[in-house]
């Protein structure tokens, strides 16, 4: 008899990367398993999935108006009677606690962490910052308590879990490491001019502005660069762009197909990830420096992530982003020394290749769902 799982979130997208790419799929690839993926409608297809899963949208609603998709959510829980559900956001721990007290039998629940909500709280601007200590203290105390209804916690981060030592259940770290087939990769040639690049969410708290700056100040040492940004909401900052008179430096590209991108990526000479320092960030391994990794480039990495990856495989630069001029310092090393570059990225290749892929991440996955 097939296990029916349930993966389940009503804040993301029913395409997102990690959710239905990574987390879904994989669970998916397992005899005897029926996946049921319910996520937020985004406007994208669902086109064609395995004959042993279901992807079901639920509308996309405010934070008000989000209760809804709670209620959509108990009602597939209660129709299809899964044996395992996993869910990826904070404010589904209380339909853990309503499945383990009302549902008979009750499911396995699994917590996907996706982020540090405690530091998130504590450094978001739109609570006044009188009331970001008690907030975080209230959520911690709310966390803990309905913790206790779960039976297992996915960590999307290592050190998530420093925060979690008190916590009396499975725990797993499970890297959102990018699935990416490197092993018969046609050769592509470099693109003419030396190309920094960026790909992901872009925002100030992601170093959009920084780029920008960065721009700004090569510009005025070397004029034979680009740095090509891409992904969605670009366009204030595209205005900045022009209004800094750097326009012809750095070009905003809006989102592309991830294949699209990958072949950027594989065309330039370095990667960025030029994150501000926020304490939801410490300690990260951002999704796209092993997609940079992957396209064999090194990149720019700010001084709080990925220090001691570094340590063990020196694919990157660290830049200290306090300093910006240390940005300038080591982007011109790598401007001026393009076989420096290519060494590094070589690095990086080779250890993507040997652990920081989403194969390692799924097997770790799957060894995790044996054990219930």
């Amino acid at each position: 008899m097939a296990i029916k799982v349930l993966n389940i979130s009503s804040v993301h997208p029913w395409s997102d990367t990690r959710i239905f790419f990574r987390t879904a799929t994989s669970i998916a690839s397992q005899e005897d398993v029926e996946v049921t993926h319910i996520a937020v409608e985004n406007g994208v297809e669902v086109g064609a999935v395995a004959d042993n899963m279901e992807v079901i949208t639920m509308p996309k609603r405010s934070i008000r108006s989000r209760y809804k998709n709670w209620r959509l959510l108990k009602k597939y829980i209660e129709e299809k009677q899964p044996d395992i559900v996993h869910f990826h956001d904070p404010e589904l721990l209380l339909l853990a606690r309503w499945m383990k007290e009302k549902l008979y039998p009750s499911p396995v629940c699994i917590y996907d962490m996706h982020e540090n909500v405690p530091a998130v709280i504590g450094s978001k601007k739109i609570i006044p910052s009188i009331f970001r200590k008690r907030a975080k203290k209230m959520y911690v105390r709310f966390e803990k308590n309905l913790l206790d209804y779960v039976d297992g916690v996915v960590f999307a981060e290592e050190h998530y879990k420093q925060n979690y030592r008190w916590l009396d259940r499975r725990k797993v770290d499970v890297y959102n490491y990018p699935a990416i087939a490197t092993d018969h990769l046609p050769a592509v040639e470099k693109a003419d001019v030396f190309t920094f690049v960026y790909i992901g969410s872009i925002s100030e708290l992601r170093g959009v502005r920084v780029m920008i700056r960065l721009a700004e100040k090569l510009s005025k040492v070397r004029q034979d660069f680009n740095i090509r940004v891409i992904g969605p909401n670009a366009t204030v900052f595209e205005e900045e762009a022009k209004a800094a008179g750097v326009s012809q430096y750095i070009t905003f590209e809006g989102p592309k197909k991830f294949d699209e991108a990958f072949e950027v990526l594989r065309k330039s000479h370095v990667g960025l990830s030029l994150l501000l320092d926020n304490p939801n960030f410490y300690g990260c391994k951002p999704t796209k420096c092993m997609e940079y990794m992957a396209a064999g480039i090194p990149f720019l990495i700010s001084d709080f992530l990925m220090q001691e990856d570094l340590k063990r495989y020196p694919c990157g630069l660290s830049v200290n982003m306090k300093d910006e001029d240390t940005v300038l310092k080591q982007a011109l090393y790598l401007l001026e020394n393009p076989e420096e570059a290519q060494k590094l990225g070589d690095v990086g290749f080779k250890a993507f290749q040997a652990e920081y892929n989403w194969q390692s991440e799924e097997q770790k996955l799957l060894s995790f769902y044996n054990k219930f």
